[in-house]
């Protein structure tokens, strides 16, 4: 080894035993041993759908690889030139500026990982690398949080949170192979950033120490910032707790300087991402920073120079004067409001108002079953934690505290923040294991009592009890093979073939009618081609079927995903205008429909294809109807006396084009309906593709494609 390589060897360790010794001490060795035992864990659970080969999960990655590899194209250029690249397979005929669409964050850093591995001489396919990259992301969330955890709640209770973590359910959703989305990248990094911002504030640290520190915090508040949507809570987490410690007379120079720190890095990176701009400043998100920093200087001069008792009702005093002062600002317009998506996590009934948002299934609020299938037993225990977490009192405490009740709030209020969440519940059960199972040690390893029989049968129970609950929380996590698939364990998130394998249908095996149709799409149709679709299916699309898509689902422009909306449920001799208005040459429908068992002739629509969606199809067609200078489409014609898609009406069937479309018709038999194969026949449409002949044997989705004659 060269000098140079030997001093930069010596110096990167140098740094680690430093920021080791900062965090809170070196590992010992059965930590190293438990904390690698949770890493290998989350890795082997995570990489289960490797099985299947390299393919991304879901719709949404499938976007994020395409900009990482628009970027991989350009080279290192590419990062210079996000702001200009446009995508011309989407939203035809305008395509999609990527730069003013896509937070840059997950795309950069594969693309920075695939660039430095090629220079040196590492090859790799990259979308083998995008797959991966979930299962790393996970890895290094387990170590993050450890250290996260240690230093709020101590090592035995961060390593029961990290072996609870790395099968946690929740966590697992979104962090498996495949799963290339901005989630799995931005919780590594959220919790970096608050376990800096705690170490920056200690009263017993440096200032210089709690400046670099709270810079540090601050890069990683800006990484999230630069890759999440979702990263309004923390740059609102950040001011909130700051301000609360404010509140209860906790300021010292350290809180106020790392604050200071802290804010401007991330405030930086914010408005240079391209998709935010210095207008995000603007935003009450970004605002409420800087709009708690005369709060913290003015009562850090009225500690200076007034006795503790005047001091802090002029604490408290001018936190209310500043809470008005907000409150009048956003009443007045001053300050704009996060879009709806983003608001009616707070406010979820305002979800309502967005049929796009609404229609989603991860945007709906959750419910009892849906938490506890995400969090399983661990649920249960971290009530106590939050007793044990408030009577700590530090600063630290209060932190996990507050993070832990909103955290629970936002999960409540929308499934998909079950991940985000995840960590804190880890971290909460972890705590309440750790103390019980101290505990039982404690009363194993002391002289067994003598003086009364009660006082035994007392011991015996503090042994029991935390065996019980370990044997309890166990089980959950234990698969059970019941026709060779795993049943009722968190595992079963990850033990899924990718969504296209299945074509988004909840199965464990494959239904390859969407990867045949969009193969055939490739090879088949013209390269002009412009394939009209509902948005769910856009990315699939334009990125493995390699053909032109109207809408997606970035869903940037809700009047052009109304007018699609609109044309599917027009009658064909209207239809057929619009989508040639939208520039279509094709129509795409995807139908769900499982045949009887045994040769019959019919079968049952499933309800989970566009046989189904076109209820929100009709909410958001109508409510963009004045805008599209349409009438409003009578919705109880069509839903019937039912009001959902099961008890579509006969003039839903024989007047709207999807209904024309979809082949599958409805048969009344005394009390029940059943469905039969009618092979469509629509003025102004010809079908030219389907996936699967009708009735075909496991098979239960269908795509079907219609060309636009004139």
């Amino acid at each position: 080894m060269s000098s140079g390589a030997r001093h930069l060897f010596g110096s990167v360790s140098t740094a680690f035993r430093w920021l080791d010794k900062k965090l809170g001490g070196r590992l010992t060795p059965i930590e190293a041993a438990v904390l690698l035992i949770a890493v290998s864990t989350a890795f082997m659970v995570r990489s289960l759908p490797a099985k299947w080969g390299p393919i991304l999960s879901e719709f949404d990655p499938w976007w994020h690889y395409r900009v990482a590899t628009m970027i991989i194209e350009r080279g290192w250029s590419g990062f210079w030139e996000f702001r200009e690249m446009v995508d011309t397979l989407s939203w035809y005929p305008t395509g999609l500026n990527v730069g003013s669409t896509f937070y840059p964050g997950v795309a950069f850093t594969m693309a920075f990982i695939y660039l430095a591995l090629s220079s040196l001489g590492v090859s790799v396919e990259p979308v083998a690398l995008a797959a991966a990259l979930p299962v790393f992301y996970g890895m290094v969330t387990i170590v993050i949080v450890y250290f996260f955890a240690r230093y709020i709640v101590g090592r035995g209770a961060a390593l029961a949170s990290v072996l609870l973590l790395s099968v946690s359910a929740a966590h697992i959703s979104r962090t498996h192979y495949g799963w290339f989305d901005d989630e799995a990248l931005s919780i590594p990094l959220m919790h970096a950033a608050f376990l800096f911002y705690l170490v920056a504030i200690n009263e017993k640290r440096s200032l210089k120490g709690s400046l670099l520190f709270g810079v540090i915090s601050g890069l990683f508040v800006g990484y999230v910032t630069a890759t999440w949507g979702a990263h309004r809570m923390v740059i609102a987490m950040i001011p909130l707790y700051t301000a609360l410690l404010t509140l209860i007379g906790r300021l010292n120079r350290n809180l106020l300087l790392s604050y200071l720190a802290t804010f401007s890095t991330y405030a930086m990176i914010a408005v240079n991402v391209p998709k935010l701009g210095i207008g995000y400043l603007t935003e009450f998100s970004m605002a409420a920073g800087w709009l708690i920093i005369p709060y913290l200087i003015a009562v850090w001069l009225a500690k200076e120079r007034l006795d503790e008792v005047k001091s802090l009702i002029v604490t408290r005093g001018i936190a209310l004067a500043v809470a008005i002062l907000g409150v009048t600002v956003v009443a007045l317009g001053a300050l704009d409001v996060p879009g709806v998506k983003f608001f009616s996590v707070l406010l979820p009934q305002f979800r309502g108002t967005l049929p796009i948002v609404q229609s989603v299934a991860e945007n709906q609020l959750a419910t009892w079953g849906s938490l506890f299938f995400d969090f399983g037993p661990t649920l249960l225990l971290t009530p106590f934690a939050l007793y044990l977490v408030a009577k700590r009192r530090t600063n630290e405490a209060i932190f996990l505290a507050v993070y832990a009740i909103l955290a629970f709030y936002f999960a409540s209020s929308m499934v998909r923040l079950a991940l985000p969440t995840s960590p804190v519940v880890s971290v909460l059960a972890g705590t309440t294991l750790s103390y019980i199972i101290e505990g039982g040690f404690r009363t194993l390893a002391s002289p067994a009592p003598r003086i009364r029989r009660r006082v035994a049968l007392e011991s015996r129970a503090l042994i029991a009890v935390p065996l019980a609950i370990l044997l309890v929380v166990t089980l959950y996590y234990v698969p059970v093979r019941a026709g060779g698939v795993s049943q009722y364990s968190s595992i079963d998130y990850a033990e899924v073939p990718p969504t296209v394998l299945t074509s988004s249908l909840p199965v464990k095996q494959p239904v390859l009618d969407w990867t045949r149709a969009l193969e055939w799409m490739k090879n088949n149709l013209p390269e002009n081609a412009v394939v009209a679709s509902w948005w769910d299916y856009g990315n699939w699309i334009s990125r493995l079927g390699n053909r032109t898509s109207i809408i997606d689902n970035t869903t940037i422009d809700s009047i052009r995903i109304a007018k699609v909306a609109y044309a599917y449920l027009s009658p064909p001799n209207a239809s057929r205008p619009i989508f040639k208005e939208l520039g279509a040459t094709h129509v795409l429908i995807f139908v769900t429909f499982a045949p009887f068992v045994g040769g019959q002739q019919g079968g049952q629509l499933l309800f989970y294809g566009d046989e189904s969606k076109w209820y929100w199809m009709l909410k958001i067609a109508n409510q963009e109807a004045g805008n599209l200078g349409y009438a409003s489409i009578d919705e109880a014609s069509l839903l019937g006396t039912g009001g959902s898609p099961t008890t579509a009406t006969d003039k839903f069937w024989s007047e709207t084009t999807l209904g024309l479309m979809i082949p599958y018709k409805p048969v009344a038999l005394g009390t029940q309906t059943y469905h039969v194969y009618n092979p469509p026949q629509i003025e102004g449409y010809r079908l030219v593709y389907s996936s699967s002949p009708p009735y075909s044997p496991n098979t239960y989705g269908y795509v079907y494609i219609y060309e636009i004659v004139d």
